[in-house]
């Protein structure tokens, strides 16, 4: 009886080792008697000479499939090539560098809120307002001005969608749109690249 593998390449994948397998790239579905073939095969060995970002097309995982099972029929499903970034792992930063990042990061969305409130007078509204409502002129209303800075800090929250590491909900904020965006650009241009070189 013939043995049938449906083969569906991951569409970018980080690893750390030159060496990629099988599963690094793909996702198949086999016999059982096939898997631990599956698990040891390998279809590519980059050189460093490469660079840090190789294409692994079906051709080379079906090639890399026939050398060690001949009589096996691929079934292509999804995916026909796949991204490799070669990545060293890295230890994490330094907690200095985290810590004056964010305070960069920090200072100029601070100086950003504040010079935007100043060119649209933010005081003087905010005066103007609490005397409409109390009759009584307030140079600093606290009770006004607090309540909208609060507001603004939960209205950043909502609106990216993001509480340090966890999303409020299932639905993607601007900024994961905006990254998924980018990577997908930039996977099309290193695909396209790559098959321009050869």
């Amino acid at each position: 009886m013939e043995q049938i593998v449906y083969i569906s390449l991951k569409r970018h994948v980080r690893l750390d080792e030159r060496r990629i397998s099988f599963f690094d790239v793909a996702e198949a579905e086999a016999d059982e008697s096939m898997q631990p073939v599956l698990e040891k095969l390998i279809v590519k060995t980059v050189k460093p000479s490469a660079g840090n970002v190789v294409i692994v097309t079906i051709l080379d995982v079906i090639h890399a499939l026939k050398t060690v099972l001949p009589d096996v029929r691929a079934v292509i499903a999804g995916e026909t090539e796949t991204i490799v970034s070669l990545q060293p792992v890295k230890a994490p930063a330094p907690f200095w560098k985290v810590a004056f990042v964010w305070l960069v990061l920090f200072t100029g969305a601070a100086l950003t809120i504040m010079n935007f409130h100043e060119d649209v007078a933010m005081q003087k509204v905010h005066t103007l307002l609490y005397e409409k409502i109390t009759g009584v002129r307030e140079e600093r209303p606290l009770w006004l001005q607090i309540p909208y800075s609060i507001g603004l800090g939960l209205g950043m929250i909502l609106f990216f969608n993001r509480l340090w590491q966890k999303r409020l909900n299932e639905e993607p904020g601007p900024l994961d749109l905006e990254m998924f965006k980018y990577e997908e650009d930039i996977n099309g241009y290193l695909a396209a690249n790559e098959k321009d070189e050869k």
